[in-house]
């Protein structure tokens, strides 16, 4: 994965997942709080920013946590189907 280059007016990476899984990488000056968050854009994309020494930390932290939500979503649909196939 090319890391792009920052600058002192963009000194954050913003890695971003596109609806369909691809990752893409840029510079920006914008700070989206810390390893535990991260953003949810209307085009269906996600990600956070970070200086770019932790970009592997924050991506594999945003990794695991995107996988906890869809575990804790799959229990919660998993739930419904249960109720209603008990009908």
């Amino acid at each position: 994965m090319k890391r792009p280059k920052t600058t002192k007016d963009k000194p954050y990476i913003e890695f971003r997942y596109s609806k369909n899984g691809k990752l893409h990488l840029s510079a920006t000056s914008d700070w989206w709080g810390g390893i535990q968050e991260s953003f949810h854009c209307s085009d269906g994309s996600s990600g956070n920013t970070c200086l770019p020494k932790d970009l592997d930390r924050y991506i594999a932290s945003f990794n695991k946590k995107k996988v906890k939500e869809i575990e804790k979503e799959i229990q919660h649909l998993q739930k419904r189907l249960n109720e209603i196939k008990d009908k």
